[in-house]
């Protein structure tokens, strides 16, 4: 929850001007600078009541994107040069073509977290309703005390093997990395999705010239190391596909070599088809692969590559994550899913169920902080003044909503690590079914867990490669 700063004044570094905007989760002002005359920063401006009220200068959250605002006299133009617009006229885009074909209705979303309204739990029908659901996805996943469906077998939800995997010149560049954690934490977990790429005979681009297809690329790292992995960069065409604009990419390093072929395409992956790209056609095969693919876009992934009619596609490495961001509309393996038993009504339950994995509770309650008693980055206590933000000592939503779940998970007697295991197999449900649909398209895949669970959670991969005729 963020606040605005009492009187509007810079609040920050004596004689700057900078954006009065409070910002309670960091206990401290905004430090954007702000134009002569007014009291916050373009991102916060939506907050300034006077000119809000004025109209003159009134900002508005954009329809495309509600995650930035423009000016509403200039809406107009805003949206005819939005970042966030849909632009169909190019030839490599084509409007849904990577969702799936007759879905039909999608059905409601289930949110296993309460909210404030809703704490007459499990008193009211609609939360007699709910905790069906809610027991029948934990039968679903044979983790009830009653008995489960005996149609999702131990092939379906097993333990899935170890496969760490080192690329040599992906570990020279972490021995002269600064030693940043977090740096080596990603270069690890690319060392070994390329080192798979490499063990499934795809880097071999002197005898195979081959397309590579990063999917969510983001900066490009992947791309970029990739390129120096292959045994022939001057034989491969690398596209990196990213629906956001990035600062600070690897484009210009791999531009520095003239013998690297690369395009980076912005779209979603949900209107892309390779099919229209550019050069495509003049290599033997095309490789797909993603670092950290979120939910629905691993699915769209994988559904752009299955579809492409032209070029073979020779195989894919995806680390797979956020699965609960898997969509009705474009999820691959609804038809398996749906001959497991699983219930149309029960697909974002399931979804919803995958977050335990990662992002579980403790069973320990922990100190119940209200917005008042934050710390600044530096780790030293805030000093708020209570009268100027006088909101910030009420409860927030989100502390009653832990409440609501720690009694939710006493009642049901969940525990940490009970949830974490039904989080983790529903996530295996899930990917059971990508892993069906990539087989009746003529691959052979596997999940691995390619990197340690301490370098990350989201520690799985699917392997894809097609099988030779």
């Amino acid at each position: 929850m963020a606040g605005l700063a009492a009187g509007g004044g810079g609040g920050g570094v004596e004689g700057q001007k900078v954006c009065g905007f409070f910002l309670a989760h960091k206990g401290r002002v905004c430090r954007m600078l702000v134009k002569a005359g007014r009291r916050y920063c373009g991102q916060h401006l939506t907050e300034d009541t006077e000119a809000q009220s004025s109209g003159q200068h009134k900002r508005i959250p954009c329809p495309l994107d509600p995650k930035h605002s423009c000016f509403e006299y200039k809406l107009e133009r805003h949206l005819a040069i939005c970042n966030a617009r849909l632009v169909t006229d190019l030839p490599h885009l084509s409007l849904h073509c990577n969702l799936r074909g007759g879905a039909g209705e999608a059905p409601p979303k289930v949110l296993l977290a309460p909210c404030r309204t809703q704490c007459c739990w499990p008193s009211s029908p609609r939360w007699r309703g709910y905790t069906q659901e809610y027991h029948i996805l934990i039968l679903t996943l044979g983790m009830s005390y009653l008995n489960p469906r005996p149609c999702i077998a131990a092939d379906v939800i097993g333990t899935i093997g170890e496969s760490i995997l080192r690329l040599g010149a992906v570990e020279a560049v972490i021995a002269g990395s600064c030693g940043n954690p977090s740096v080596v934490r990603h270069l690890r977990q690319t060392s070994s999705l390329l080192a798979h790429l490499q063990a499934a005979n795809l880097l071999d681009t002197a005898t195979r010239p081959a397309c590579y297809v990063e999917f969510g690329a983001g900066r490009g790292q992947l791309t970029h190391l990739l390129t120096e992995a292959v045994t022939d960069p001057s034989k491969a065409l690398f596209v990196m596909v990213e629906r956001g604009a990035q600062r600070y990419k690897y484009d210009t390093k791999m531009k520095q070599n003239q013998e690297i072929n690369l395009k980076r395409i912005r779209a979603d992956i949900e209107h892309l088809s390779l099919a229209g790209v550019e050069g495509l056609g003049d290599y033997d095969s095309i490789v797909g692969l993603g670092k950290h693919l979120c939910g629905a876009a691993s699915d769209l992934a994988l559904r752009c590559l299955c579809q492409h009619p032209g070029t073979a596609v020779a195989g894919a490495v995806l680390a797979l994550c956020c699965h609960h961001r898997c969509a009705w509309e474009s999820y691959c393996g609804l038809e398996v899913l749906q001959g497991l038993g699983v219930l149309p009504l029960e697909f974002y339950v399931l979804t919803a169920l995958t977050g335990w994995a990662t992002c579980n509770s403790r069973d320990v309650p922990r100190k119940e902080e209200t917005p008042s008693e934050l710390t600044n980055e530096n780790g030293f206590e805030a000093s708020l003044n209570k009268e100027q933000h006088s909101e910030l000592s009420l409860p927030t939503e989100a502390v009653m909503e832990k409440k609501l779940l720690v009694n939710r998970y006493t009642r049901l007697r969940l525990s940490a690590q009970h949830r974490a295991e039904v989080g983790r197999k529903a996530k295996q449900v899930l990917d059971y079914g990508r892993l069906q649909y990539l087989g009746g398209q003529g691959f052979v895949c596997r999940l691995v867990q390619y990197v340690t669970m301490d370098t990350t959670p989201e520690n799985v991969a699917l392997i894809a490669q097609r099988v030779p005729r």
